[in-house]
């Protein structure tokens, strides 16, 4: 383990043996606060190499991508070469999914705020030229909808596909190229990598697969289609790189190296809750791209986004009051119990907040039978089942998706009305299954798990 100069307040002294406690083969963290940048690194790359992991590793950061390609639309915006609410067709006439009135009405904002109704989780390879991207979008004429456009937030990673398409659309460079020329040379990132061919310079983490109770391997599949690129499939950064990012985000957008990379106005906008989620999921509210949480007790005080990608995950997390970004990137296990402990640690020193806890059981005596049945999306389908007075949800993935993974049986405790908790086999952070909805005869049309919605499919 290498650890940079830790303050008392930031204790990473112990993060090889907190690695190691959640099975996270290699992990890396750096945290911002009071001036200064702590970083620490831990485990292996690779468990078939052995190579190690260190604080200029490069992990897969996935959907913390999203930030990003949410700075490249509002640079555009404050330029006059895009506007937030206006329908996508201004710029892609021949833009179509399978709901006909979101093909014509959708807009930015619905994208960037996971508004769309879009069931978002599409990963068709659209191969690997510089016109992928306009490939991929040009396949989502078929893509159902789960929901009506702007009825609720539903993770979509197609949304920012599209935007970044637009994006390309509008500047007549490929959405790398934007990548790296609006934002990652700007801000003094050159590690920052959108292709496997430029994190090839660096020491890079590739994902491991399975569970701490299992075993954990090297995942055969590296990367999610280089065509999701701008929703998060391929890019890698280290830790710092993240971090400057972020507090660019938190000061106003303007980046540690005093380079402005958007306005005040438009930094303001990830902050800004354009929808509450429901209680007890992954986040608690969406801005502008970002998630939101409300960790203080009476507003939403932290933003950032986590990522996911084959075998690896990703957390970032800002606290502009107190100036603290974290920014933690592991290569498989319990990844997300790792953040947990870290996070709760960090920010308790120097913000005096922390996440929720795990929340405790609280049986309702509520009828749990309105509750079975089949609830699905494009890439996964869910089958929720009432065994022994329990319900139990069985996540399965599409015929295409079977690089998502099955989540097994999962029993369901219940901790509010229409609310329940799952822990996944060997993690200990449970999971939200939230029943939305209901119809006439109490039957909930949606369920929500994470961050997903699933509609459901059975009469």
């Amino acid at each position: 383990m290498s650890v940079a100069a830790t303050k008392p307040s930031i204790d990473l002294q112990d993060f090889a043996e907190l690695t190691q406690h959640f099975h996270v083969p290699g992990a890396a963290i750096a945290v911002w606060h009071d001036g200064a940048l702590r970083e620490a690194a831990a485990g292996v790359v690779n468990l078939n190499t052995g190579v190690e992991a260190t604080t200029d590793t490069l992990f897969q950061i996935g959907s913390i991508t999203k930030l990003y390609t949410t700075a490249l639309v509002l640079q555009l915006v404050e330029e006059g070469l895009l506007t937030l609410d206006d329908p996508i067709r201004t710029w892609l006439p021949d833009f179509k999914v399978g709901d006909a009135t979101t093909s014509a009405h959708v807009t930015l904002r619905h994208l960037l705020t996971h508004t769309s109704g879009i069931d978002g989780d599409y990963f068709v390879d659209a191969g690997r030229g510089e016109d992928r991207i306009e490939k991929f979008v040009s396949l989502l004429g078929d893509v159902p909808s789960l929901s009506l456009l702007g009825h609720m937030f539903a993770y979509c990673n197609v949304g920012f596909v599209i935007a970044g398409r637009v994006i390309e659309k509008v500047t007549g460079l490929t959405w790398d190229k934007a990548m790296r020329t609006r934002i990652i040379k700007n801000i003094g990132t050159p590690s920052f990598s959108t292709l496997p061919e430029q994190a090839m310079r660096h020491r890079t983490a590739i994902g491991h697969l399975g569970n701490p109770k299992q075993g954990l391997m090297v995942t055969p599949l590296a990367y999610l289609a280089q065509s999701n690129a701008p929703a998060g499939s391929t890019p890698m950064a280290s830790a710092s790189d993240v971090v400057t990012f972020g507090r660019a985000l938190m000061d106003g957008g303007v980046a540690p190296n005093g380079h402005r990379l958007m306005t005040e106005a438009s930094a303001a906008l990830y902050t800004q809750e354009h929808k509450s989620c429901p209680p007890g999921g992954s986040l608690d509210g969406i801005g502008l791209g970002a998630f939101l949480w409300n960790w203080g007790g009476d507003a939403y005080d932290v933003f950032g986004h986590d990522g996911s990608t084959i075998g690896q995950a990703a957390f970032l997390r800002i606290h502009p009051k107190s100036g603290t970004v974290v920014t933690l990137l592991t290569n498989g296990g319990d990844g997300k119990g790792l953040a947990q402990t870290l996070m709760t640690r960090i920010f308790a020193a120097t913000a005096g907040v922390a996440p929720p806890a795990k929340p405790a059981p609280n049986d309702t005596g509520e009828q749990l039978d309105v509750y079975a049945g089949t609830y699905a999306k494009t890439s996964e389908t869910a089958h929720v089942t009432l065994r022994d007075g329990a319900l139990h949800a069985a996540i399965q993935p599409s015929a295409n998706y079977g690089v998502i993974g099955s989540n097994g049986d999962v029993r369901l405790h219940p901790v509010g009305e229409g609310r329940f908790i799952g822990t996944n086999p060997g993690m200990t952070l449970s999971v939200n299954f939230n029943f939305l909805e209901p119809d006439e005869s109490g039957r909930p049309r949606y369920l929500y798990s994470g961050a997903r919605a699933f509609a459901r499919v059975d009469s």
